[in-house]
């Protein structure tokens, strides 16, 4: 999970390259996209229990994974989903990113080791093995956002979080300048919980918004919206 004071539609990022002649359209299968909602409904349920009497959550929700699949004309296809260790809390070099130039640029929430997602660099080149033998290329990242201004703690509940990228998310969609990147969003209503989810790369003038597809019948069942620009 990644917070800043608020979401952005757009953040600016650090001047990366446009990814010129790559489809703008990605598309989910269906094994990918349940296992993954699967993985932000446990998260976002284990930070509800583990709320004190005060509110405050002693789980942050941090569901994230990496996106493979392959690139055609007529479009990116998501065939899998990889989660691979977080190294956030325990990787020195990683901790010193984030009090050095994460925290002073973000945010002060951002020295709490339970901040942020950092994915093991072992486990990435692994995944990536494994899924080079079934003709699958590393396309991006996706990671869950919750609802915080509700189920965060009372002091923190100005940090609005929605589907779109926070300055922090650009910034890191910037660094690995993927073609892919999703954004799903766990929230409740009165109807109960429900998602919606954006995909997004950067480009020139910040944060570009993609097309993403999500089968028909996962978005009816789980309540899965996906938001038009």
């Amino acid at each position: 999970m990644t917070t800043t004071t608020e979401d952005r539609r757009t953040a600016t990022v650090d001047a990366p390259g446009p990814l010129d002649g790559l489809p703008r359209t990605a598309r989910f299968e269906s094994e990918p996209a349940l296992r993954f909602l699967d993985q932000a409904l446990l998260e976002y349920r284990r930070c509800l229990e583990s709320r004190d009497a005060d509110g405050v959550p002693h789980h942050l929700p941090r569901a994230s994974g990496l996106l493979f699949g392959q690139v055609d004309d007529t479009g990116i296809t998501i065939a899998d989903v990889e989660f691979v260790p977080n190294v956030r809390d325990s990787d020195e070099g990683v901790i010193a990113e984030f009090e050095t130039t994460i925290a002073p640029r973000f945010g002060e929430v951002y020295r709490n080791p339970g901040r942020g997602f950092w994915s093991d660099e072992i486990g990435v080149l692994r995944a990536i093995q494994r899924q080079a033998a079934n003709g699958r290329e590393l396309l991006g990242s996706i990671h869950s956002h919750p609802n915080w201004h509700r189920i965060g703690p009372p002091h923190e509940r100005f940090q609005r979080l929605s589907e779109n990228p926070t300055q922090m998310d650009a910034y890191l969609f910037g660094q690995s300048c993927w073609p892919v990147n999703v954004i799903w969003y766990v929230h409740t209503d009165d109807a109960g919980l429900a998602h919606r989810v954006a995909g997004w790369r950067p480009g020139p003038a910040g944060c570009e918004r993609l097309d993403i597809r999500i089968p028909a019948e996962i978005c009816a069942e789980h309540r899965v919206a996906l938001p038009s620009e």
